[in-house]
């Protein structure tokens, strides 16, 4: 980054004054004690970082945190930002680089999600809807019509089958249609068609993840992310104890409440 082309930050050298007023030293130290902080975390985080420098510990930690990996462009600018700050004062009173507002309070923001990032449980507990291979397809069209749920995990004795999905719903009653299914005999027709049935003509059904109660709402985010460059995208992302899929539903994401919970 070259720092006349920054827009971290303001220069103080080119307003001749030699003086840096009161507001904008509280912003310099503002941006560097949330720089110390998240410089802190990411040495905690690496675990071997105590002589590395900020810029390799970023490069480092985005390898392995969703938040660092997100932010990393910033985290670099905000790198060189401080170095100008620290080692280019001129005295206690002036800084030949002071943040702008909106730069502290984005640095701030960094160093509140990787102190405390935000996790899926409890920002995603909600009631899941599942059911077994047995069930009537009927009470799953019951479901989406008073609830609105659009994935619903199936289970067979306690092991996870697959994930049924409205889409998938949507395609195989086409299928039906396509097939000479007359109009007036489609609800014969469905009502004796149970979830296995269905299941077994999705595409893929096993488009869901299982992440644990632990995992933050960034990671989640990368696997819907991910997913985009497979053949088939993750449908849902389902929330239990560990991440296992033998236990207890805790809570569902799809895309659609990732893009809810952003706005």
């Amino acid at each position: 980054m070259k720092r006349e082309n920054s827009r971290s930050f303001t220069n103080s050298a080119g307003m001749n004054t030699g003086y840096t007023t009161p507001e904008e030293r509280q912003r310099g130290e503002r941006f560097l004690a949330a720089y110390h902080l998240i410089e802190q975390l990411l040495r905690k985080m690496s675990g071997n970082g105590a002589r590395e420098s900020f810029r390799h510990l970023v490069d480092d930690m985005s390898k392995q945190s969703p938040v660092v990996r997100r932010y990393k462009d910033d985290l670099v600018e905000f790198g060189e930002l401080r170095n100008a700050i620290v080692h280019e004062r001129i005295s206690p009173d002036y800084l030949i680089a002071v943040p702008l507002p909106e730069t502290v309070e984005k640095i701030e923001e960094i160093a509140r999600l990787l102190s405390d990032p935000p996790l899926v449980y409890p920002t995603f507990r909600r009631e899941v809807a599942v059911f077994s291979p047995q069930d009537p397809l009927e009470k799953v069209f019951d479901v989406m019509h008073r609830k609105g749920f659009t994935q619903f995990p199936v289970y067979e004795d306690g092991i996870y089958r697959g994930l049924l999905t409205d889409g998938g719903i949507a395609r195989w009653v086409a299928g039906l249609m396509a097939g000479g299914v007359k109009k007036a005999s489609v609800g014969e027709v469905l009502s004796g068609v149970t979830v296995g049935e269905v299941l077994a003509s999705e595409k893929n059904p096993r488009r869901a993840r299982f992440v644990s109660r632990r995992s933050t709402v960034y990671e989640v985010e990368e696997i819907f992310r991910e997913s985009r460059r497979e053949k088939w995208r993750v449908a849902a992302v389902l929330i239990t104890e560990n991440g296992d899929a033998d236990e207890e539903l805790l809570g569902i994401v799809t895309p659609s409440d990732l893009l809810s919970s952003a706005s």
